[in-house]
C-alpha cells in the first residue's frame, strides 16, 4: 500500500492512534521521556490507557472545529460522576459513541466556545476555507523514518492547533512549550505537511477561558527541528537498524 492508501486509513482515529509502524509527534514525546515507556505501547497497542484530559480534550477539539458534527461524535450524559449506575448504563447502551461527556463537562466546553468565537482574530482563522482533521503521512528526508501527523485545522500553507491550558500568558505558555515539546510539534508538523506557517490558538481552562494567539518564530522551529531529528535518529537506531538494544537499557543518574 502506497502512501496514499495509509493516509486514507489514517483517517480514522482507531487506526492513526492504534498504528505504531508510523512516528507521531507524541511518540517522540515518549521516546524522550523514558524510551522503555515507548516500546511497551509499541508492544501493546490496546493498553492505551484513555484519561480524563484526553475525553474533554477531543470534545473540545469537536466542539471548536466539528460543531456540526458535535451530536454526531458527543454523548452527553446527565450524571454527577462517572460512577453511577447511571453513567454506567448510558455508557453501555451508548457504546459506538466515540466520546462520552457528563452535562458539567458539556456545560464547560459549552462556554468555551461562546468565549473562544467572540474573538475576531480566532473566527478569521478558524472560519476560512481550511479542512479540519487532516491525517498525513510521510518518510523523513534526513532519517529516513516514517512519520505521519494529523493537524487541527489545515488552510493552504497554514497550521493551526488549538491547545486547551491552565495559564494562556506569554509566560505560562512558553512553559507549556518547554514541558510538552509543543516546538518539536511545530516543526515535526511543519516540515511533515510541507506548510510555511504553525499557529497555537490557547484557551484557559477554567472561567474567564481567556484565549491568546501564538505564532511560533524560526528560532523557536529550529529548536523543535533539531529535537525531533535527534529522537527520530534514537528510533531508527533501536528499532528500525537494531544498533542498539533496550535488554539491558537502565536509567543512570546522579540527583
Amino acid at each position: 500500500m502506497g502512501l496514499d492508501g495509509v493516509i486514507k486509513k489514517f483517517e480514522s482515529d482507531k487506526f492513526y492512534y492504534s498504528d505504531y509502524e508510523f512516528v507521531t509527534n507524541s511518540h517522540l514525546g515518549t521516546i524522550k521521556r523514558d524510551i522503555r515507556t515507548y516500546k511497551f505501547l509499541r508492544d501493546n497497542p490496546n493498553d492505551r490507557v484513555e484519561t480524563m484530559p484526553m475525553i474533554f480534550g477531543r470534545a473540545y477539539h469537536v466542539a471548536m472545529l466539528e460543531p456540526n458534527e458535535f451530536n454526531k461524535k458527543v454523548k452527553v450524559c446527565n450524571s454527577a460522576t462517572r460512577t453511577t449506575k447511571m453513567f454506567k448504563e448510558f455508557k453501555a447502551d451508548n457504546s459506538n459513541a466515540p466520546t462520552i461527556l457528563l452535562t458539567k463537562e458539556y456545560d464547560k466546553i459549552m462556554r468555551m466556545q461562546e468565549v473562544l468565537f467572540k474573538h475576531k482574530q480566532v473566527k478569521n482563522l478558524l472560519t476560512t476555507d481550511g479542512i479540519t482533521e487532516v491525517a498525513n503521512a510521510w518518510q523523513d528526508d534526513d532519517i529516513g523514518v516514517y512519520c505521519k501527523g494529523k493537524a487541527d485545522y489545515k488552510n493552504k500553507n497554514v497550521l493551526i492547533d488549538l491547545k486547551t491550558t491552565i495559564d494562556s500568558s506569554p509566560y505560562g505558555f512558553s512553559q507549556s512549550c518547554k514541558k510538552y515539546g509543543y516546538d518539536r510539534q511545530a516543526s515535526f508538523y511543519m516540515d511533515g505537511f510541507n506548510c510555511d506557517e504553525f499557529i497555537f490558538i490557547v484557551q484557559e481552562k477554567e472561567p474567564p477561558f481567556n484565549v491568546s494567539i501564538y505564532y511560533t518564530s524560526e528560532n523557536f522551529l529550529t529548536q523543535g527541528r533539531d529535537e525531533y531529528k535527534h529522537l527520530l535518529d534514537v528510533y531508527r537506531k533501536y528499532f528500525i537498524d537494531n544498533e542498539y538494544s533496550l535488554d539491558d537499557y537502565v536509567i543512570i543518574e546522579t540527583l
